[in-house]
């Protein structure tokens, strides 16, 4: 269900965010346009061209972009998550007190050169030669609607490094147009319940869930998760909640659920592997 973004010209790079300004009105607890009065989180997926200096490259300038934008002004969280299907796939999660805050890191320096440096490099690529990812960065903005257990952006959630971390779950979720017309409370209101009968039934393996509204397409949600451990995650999706849950939203989806599986991103990349610790 991912759109990948067509690649934009540099000087509309600072921009490229603005169009969730239209919905500064709205209120997304109530199930019609989502808030933007914050927290705002900028979800990137970083797709890496899979050769060995493309992807130490990329990842160099992905985890000095990180570092770089620690001191930013209304930063919450700053995580980088290693897809565990894809070691060249990764999430960008990063989180703003506000839209506001948001659009001044996209300004910074820092912001404009993590683009250049993993796209076009020094001397200047024969045409159309990218380095040094697959394909354009895809960024959405959403709006936090309902979180459970210990918040995304808290610092007590585990911090320990590759596969035997905690797994960082990604799911995006895309609702039928019809269906947030006809009623646009049924679709948060499955993915907030789902939420809390989760975190309540996987006490201590089940860390944190949230249920998240793009701000330029509210009819698509993405859900949260930090589990334990893979294994217990697995077992959740065998439970009867689980099947009820997906048997009940699916005939109200435009796609299938698409599971992110992740690990967290430290200091170190490896080819074969991804992220690992140092």
């Amino acid at each position: 269900m991912r759109a990948y973004l067509r690649p934009i010209p540099i000087i509309t790079l600072v921009s490229l965010m603005l169009t969730a300004v239209a919905y500064a009105d709205g209120d997304s607890q109530g199930g019609g346009q989502p808030s933007v009065h914050g927290p705002i989180f900028d979800i990137s997926h970083f797709d890496v061209i899979p050769a060995d200096d493309f992807q130490k490259t990329a990842y160099k300038a992905l985890f000095d972009y990180r570092d770089a934008s620690s001191s930013d002004q209304g930063l919450k969280s700053f995580r980088v998550v290693n897809w565990l299907l894809a070691p060249n796939h990764s999430q960008i999660v990063d989180v703003w007190s506000s839209l506001e805050a948001l659009e001044r890191h996209l300004a910074q320096p820092h912001s404009v050169d993590f683009r250049f440096a993993v796209q076009v490099q020094p001397p200047p690529p024969p045409p159309g030669f990218n380095c040094c990812i697959g394909s354009p960065i895809d960024d959405r903005q959403y709006s936090l609607v309902r979180s459970f257990g210990t918040p995304w952006t808290s610092n007590r959630l585990p911090s320990t490094v590759g596969k035997s971390g905690a797994l960082f779950v990604i799911t995006y979720v895309d609702f039928l147009q019809e269906i947030l017309e006809d009623n646009p409370d049924e679709r948060q209101n499955k993915l907030v319940q789902y939420g809390a009968a989760s975190i309540k039934q996987n006490e201590g393996q089940l860390l944190s869930y949230s249920v998240l509204q793009q701000l330029d397409r509210p009819n698509r949600y993405v859900f949260l998760e930090v589990w334990d451990k893979v294994d217990d995650y697995n077992a959740w999706q065998d439970n009867s909640v689980t099947t009820n849950f997906v048997d009940q939203t699916t005939p109200l989806l435009g796609s299938p659920f698409d599971h992110r599986l992740n690990i967290l991103c430290g200091e170190t990349f490896d080819d074969k592997m991804g992220c690992v610790p140092p």
